[in-house]
This record gives structure tokens, C-alpha cells and sequence, in this order.
């Protein structure tokens, strides 16, 4: 009998490491390319341009890199660790926010951050009676008039788009039906409608985001396929919502 327990209890045992084992794995984040700063591939893209010549009708297809990682330092919508209101709600903000502080190197601590947070969301209570779940255009909006930057929908965007925005060094707005994106570091599944910003691509069609739905957010990669297939903006049932990204112009290029 004493063996048998010892035989049970090693079975547990087991049985428990491969479980953790198993959620290790689903939750381990991918590598990522080194981070260039966005200056430097504006720059780069600048220089190019320069380079054509100017009797071209056509210009010729750019090359584009099999990957790229731009610098955009990581919080997530609950800077200081509350989860709670309004924060639990902040995707929107947050995820422009990272991109504003990006663009005009604030370099925000997390207290400033979550202030720019408390910010928008007063700012947008005025604007437009609410704040949360914000769809593309009011995000456009909010982009704009409180931000002042510049920005274009994209509808129906495909992966060699998001490359082609990227390597211009512009950051990326992204609505999706957050449930539909199997993030396991999500609570309860995720939630019904999520943001994120886009700040690179992997091989293989993978994007890289900063997801700020999730404190393990940074540098967080998604397979372009799921990505796809939840891309939604804002409505109800979601899975009616538009698909449709926000590429956000820096401030020299509005």
C-alpha cells in the first residue's frame, strides 16, 4: 500500500511539472530583432527617397527588410499595476499614448504615463460622453486633437502593408476582437474588443506589438493569420466591425 501511494504521488508529480511545463510554453514570448529607434529608419527612408532619381515615372518596388523592430518603450494600460477603472478600459489610450511618447520623446515614467492616461480619458469623457471602446475614426480623432498628430485608416490592410508603414518608421494603431487573438496571459479569454500598437514583423508573416492589455505585453508577437482574422473595429456583434489599422504620422511628416 505505502508503494502505491509513493507511485500515486509520483504520478502527481509529474502529471503537475508537465502542466506548468506545458504553460511555460504557451506563455513564453517569442525572440524579436534588436530594436532600431525610429529616427533612424525615417532617416534611412528619407536618404532613399533622396537617392531616386527624378525623371522616374515609376518608382521601383522597394526591397523590403525580412524583419524589423522599431524602439517604443513598453507600459501597459495599467502603468502602476491597477487594473481597475478606468484602466481596465484603457487599451485605446494607452496604445496611442506609447506611440505620442515615442514620436516626441517625452520619456514618460510610469506615474507620468498613467497621468497622460487619467488625461485622455477626462478629455475624451468631454469629446465624445464616454471613453471606452473607441472606434478607428474617434481614435483618429483623439490622434489629432489631442495628440496633434496626423493619421490614415487602412481598411483591409495585409501584412506587406504593415511592412510598408513600418519601414517609413510610422507605428501602428490596431483594433482587434480580443478573445479572437488567444493571448494566454489574458484574463477571462481576453476582452471582447482590444487595442494594440504595431511596432515590427518577424519572418514568416508575424507581427511584434506592444500589447498593453498584459504587464508581459512588450515585444509581444502575434501570427499575422490570427491577427487577420481578428481585426475589428468597433461595434456590436464585433465580428461585424470593419477591418481596419491607424498608421500614425510623426510629427515632422503631418
Amino acid at each position: 500500500m505505502k508503494k502505491l501511494f509513493i507511485i500515486i504521488g509520483v504520478i502527481a508529480v509529474l502529471a503537475g511539472a508537465q502542466f506548468t511545463y506545458s504553460r511555460y510554453i504557451t506563455t513564453q514570448k517569442e525572440s524579436v530583432p534588436i530594436a532600431v529607434d525610429v529616427a533612424q529608419v525615417m532617416e534611412t527612408q528619407k536618404t532613399e527617397v533622396q537617392k531616386t532619381p527624378m525623371n522616374k515615372t515609376q518608382p521601383e518596388k522597394k526591397t523590403l527588410p525580412p524583419s524589423l523592430n522599431l524602439n517604443v518603450p513598453f507600459y501597459s494600460q495599467a502603468p502602476l499595476g491597477n487594473w481597475g477603472f478606468p484602466w481596465q478600459e484603457a487599451c485605446e489610450e494607452a496604445s496611442m499614448l506609447l506611440i505620442a511618447n515615442t514620436y516626441f520623446q517625452h520619456n514618460w515614467n510610469a506615474n507620468q504615463f498613467n497621468d497622460q492616461i487619467l488625461k485622455m480619458v477626462d478629455w475624451q469623457k468631454k469629446k465624445f460622453g464616454y471613453y471606452e471602446s473607441t472606434t478607428v475614426n474617434e481614435m483618429q480623432t483623439t490622434l489629432s486633437e489631442f495628440l496633434k498628430l496626423d493619421s490614415i485608416v487602412h481598411e483591409n490592410p495585409t501584412f506587406e502593408d504593415i511592412q510598408t508603414i513600418l519601414n517609413k518608421g510610422h507605428l501602428i494603431v490596431m483594433p482587434v476582437a480580443g478573445k479572437e487573438v488567444h493571448n494566454p496571459n489574458y484574463k477571462n479569454g481576453g476582452p471582447i474588443y482590444h487595442v494594440f500598437m504595431v511596432k515590427g514583423y518577424k519572418e514568416n508573416k508575424k507581427i511584434i506589438t506592444n500589447d498593453v492589455g498584459t504587464r508581459k505585453g512588450a515585444d509581444y508577437v502575434y501570427a499575422w493569420n490570427v491577427i487577420e482574422n481578428a481585426l475589428h473595429d468597433h461595434t456590436t456583434p464585433i465580428q461585424n466591425g470593419a477591418k481596419k489599422i491607424i498608421e500614425v504620422l510623426p510629427p515632422q511628416s503631418s
